[in-house]
């Protein structure tokens, strides 16, 4: 049976059309770079014009129609784009606009330059989101920013741990709670805020994390009706659409690299991929992503047919966080201390592209216990019921 995914006759010609065009607008320092100059200042000025030039033409957003600063491309060559871009380690950018968008929806103004879709379609701007592992595990009482209303505006309260790749946001989008004690699915609202409104202060944070993390606070701001992203209160599900999806099924570029490295790297003149236990532990991390490949190509064709997902995203999701967890155990194994070391070093191989591997398998695999219980849900393996108090003995 051939599970190889097969690209048409216009995929392929729109791939040679994105090749051409990032060979003629890539820049050097992004060549090959994994992704890896947006984690320090020097970089992100080349990434931050490359964002505006992938704007311009509609591939932050490529599946948008052209008034909301898409091009309207169809699914198929909006994959081919993501896969080039992915290979460049650059299919960041088109998730995160492409996020923030679909989260938005049409209410914004068509046309206008100023408004939050344009500019984020545009690349003239990023976003920082609220921090969030799982849906699953939101309180309403446990969360930090709350929602009072005065007429027609709203006042924020409180603080919440957010997150985004640019060095400074253009704006912010979290989520905020109206009903500290209703059900999760309609006791937030989502807001997309500029951060220059008063009241609000952004406070840098340590954390193990590929991505700018900050702590901003909200003191009594008042925020615009125009920055209330659902007027259904429904924040909790566009946030579960936009930001919490699985991802595209893309090539795993890291076990790539990790296989032409193994390959490559001798020791007294033989290759350390013909080391027996390597090589076992190679083959390990091959099926693994093989495996991987068939949770999202049954997810991909379970969407296209209508086919309704319980568990599966979730369990797509928690069988490549586990599977991404162990990449980053063979690969310290394979290549040992090497492996660790990051793009401020020189000696480090692929421009220390291996660990930030290491450290995104450690971010994104604090919800495996939180899809466990989606799993579990779906399938009907807990209990709803309430616990019953015993009666005191006579």
């Amino acid at each position: 049976m051939d599970f190889t995914y097969k690209y048409t006759d216009g995929q392929q010609s729109f791939r040679r059309e994105v090749r051409s065009w990032l060979k003629t607008h890539l820049p050097q320092e992004l060549q090959d770079s994994s992704g890896q100059p947006v984690l320090d200042q020097i970089g992100w000025g080349e990434c931050a014009a490359l964002r505006k030039k992938l704007g311009a033409k509609g591939w932050l957003a490529p599946k948008e129609p052209m008034e909301l600063g898409g091009e309207g491309l169809d699914p198929a060559n909006a994959l081919v784009l993501f896969e080039e871009l992915d290979a460049r380690g650059l299919g960041w950018l088109t998730e995160e606009a492409a996020g923030v968008l679909q989260a938005m929806g049409r209410r914004n103004n068509q046309g206008d330059r100023e408004s939050p879709a344009t500019a984020i379609a545009n690349g003239r701007v990023g976003c920082w989101r609220s921090q969030i592992h799982s849906l699953d595990d939101l309180d309403p009482g446990d969360w930090g920013i709350q929602i009072t209303r005065d007429a027609d505006d709203c006042i924020l309260d409180g603080e919440g741990i957010f997150q985004g790749r640019d060095p400074a946001p253009g704006y912010l989008w979290t989520l905020a709670v109206h009903d500290p004690g209703g059900h999760p699915e309609q006791a937030f609202s989502a807001f997309l805020i500029p951060p220059n409104l008063d009241g609000i202060s952004i406070h840098p944070v340590r954390r193990m994390s590929p991505y700018q993390v900050h702590r901003i606070c909200f003191d009594q701001v008042r925020v615009p009706p125009h920055c209330l992203v659902d007027q259904a209160k429904e924040g909790w599900f566009l946030t579960q659409s936009a930001f919490l999806t699985p991802p595209l099924p893309v090539r795993d570029r890291p076990l790539d690299d990790l296989l032409d490295y193994a390959r490559t790297t001798t020791v007294q003149g033989v290759s350390i991929a013909a080391e027996p236990v390597r090589q076992q532990l190679l083959m390990e991390a091959y099926i693994n992503r093989g495996i991987q490949r068939l949770f999202r190509m049954r997810d991909a064709w379970m969407r296209s047919t209508g086919a309704a997902l319980t568990y599966h995203a979730a369990q797509t999701r928690l069988s490549e966080q586990r599977s991404a967890l162990r990449l980053s155990e063979i690969t310290r194994e394979v290549m040992g201390v090497y492996a660790l070391l990051d793009h401020r070093d020189a000696r480090a191989p692929k421009n220390g592209s291996f660990a930030l591997q290491q450290r995104l398998a450690l971010a994104d695999g604090r919800s495996a216990g939180s899809d466990s219980k989606m799993i579990a849900d779906a399938l009907g393996l807990v209990s709803h019921e309430p616990e019953r108090a015993e009666s005191p003995a006579a």
